[in-house]
């Protein structure tokens, strides 16, 4: 009996830690797929996902003010750029996105009063506080998805202000506009049947094209493709009657382009004229709203003037009236006889085609 409890014992236990252990296992493994998204005040290394990171050597930055310095040294994400000079000193560049963060050192020696402009809009971040690696400053969300103009500045720096530029992270499906390679030029737009064909100058120093689309002028455009190498593109994703917005942008080995000039093109379907009479006289035939006939033995000239008149005044322009020669109709003394007919007054007509060609 005792031999007995002793086993059912060692069994509980057993069950027990056996449960204890995968409940840790279970627990742990949740706990290792969770994504972590910094917040402004923590540290930013490296960019988390869904973000790409420029550092302040990219072609794009353009640094303004005297005595920019380098460090030979520091917790950085890569290397940075820094002053100590009183002046106004700033960091300009543009950017395709819709969000973007400022990465950089933070300690009580850096600047208390950054000024961050983006498309006119002014907002200011601090890098003064407990010394911390390279850290997350500054970030702005919910812009809208085009490019922006940025730029951010400080007064007033010391060494125990220092204003410092770091890195920029954008989102992954944005890019910073680089200043070293030249927009295209001159792009053109001809709309066709559900098609419209671009063409554009090549730029100096492009090695591609993307072509992006929008049905707003301005933007915000999509990209509709990507790594065009020559100077043409037809876009055939297109609806008839609606109107679309374009433009391009080059690229090479340093980045991407800022816009080209924006142009608009409609494509329409093929408009399929009525078909003319073939004879080379007719019969006009035209009923009145009377119910009045009026019949008129005309040449086809005269024949396609009348209907030429007529869909013009349907189309809500063009004379109220129309004059028609009467011809052998011409009885009595007159060098000729016309008689007018009043588009209001014209119920139905009917053309009757005959040629007198053998």
């Amino acid at each position: 009996m005792k031999s007995w409890k002793n086993t059912v014992s060692k069994l509980v236990l057993s069950l027990i830690v056996m449960v204890s252990f995968f409940s840790f296992q279970s627990s742990t493994y949740a706990a290792t797929t969770t994504t972590q998204i910094t917040q402004v005040g923590q540290p930013l290394p490296a960019p988390d996902p869904g973000w790409k990171r420029y550092e302040e050597t990219a072609s794009g930055f353009v640094f303004e003010g005297p005595a920019w310095l380098v460090p030979t040294s520091g917790n950085y994400s890569g290397s940075e750029k820094f002053t100590m000079n009183a002046s106004l000193h700033s960091v300009k560049f543009s950017f395709f996105g819709t969000s973007l963060r400022l990465t950089s050192y933070r300690g009580g020696d850096r600047h208390s009063l950054v000024t961050v402009n983006i498309d006119g809009i002014n907002y200011t971040y601090s890098a003064k506080g407990a010394a911390q690696i390279t850290t997350l400053l500054f970030e702005k969300n919910n812009l809208e998805n085009k490019v922006h103009t940025v730029v951010v500045s400080a007064v007033n720096s010391s060494s125990s202000n220092l204003f410092e530029f770091d890195a920029l992270d954008i989102n992954e499906t944005g890019y910073l506009v680089s200043s070293q390679v030249i927009s295209p030029t001159n792009l053109t737009a001809n709309p066709g049947d559900s098609k419209v064909n671009l063409s554009w100058e090549a730029s100096s120093n492009a090695t591609s094209y993307n072509v992006k689309r929008s049905t707003t002028a301005g933007g915000p455009y999509e990209t509709i493709v990507t790594n065009v190498t020559g100077t043409v593109y037809t876009d055939a994703t297109v609806i008839n009657a609606t109107t679309y917005y374009y433009v391009v942008t080059a690229l090479n080995a340093n980045g991407q382009s800022n816009y080209s000039n924006e142009v608009s093109a409609k494509p329409q379907g093929l408009v399929v004229p009525d078909p003319e009479p073939s004879g080379d006289r007719a019969v006009l035939t035209i009923t009145l709203t009377t119910g009045i006939e009026k019949e008129f033995d005309l040449s086809i000239v005269e024949v396609n003037a009348f209907l030429k008149w007529y869909d013009t005044k349907d189309a809500g322009s063009g004379p109220a009236k129309f004059a028609i020669d009467k011809h052998s109709n011409n009885k009595g003394p007159f060098a000729k006889r016309t008689e007018y007919v009043i588009f209001d007054k014209i119920l139905t007509f009917e053309v009757s085609e005959y040629s007198t060609k053998k």
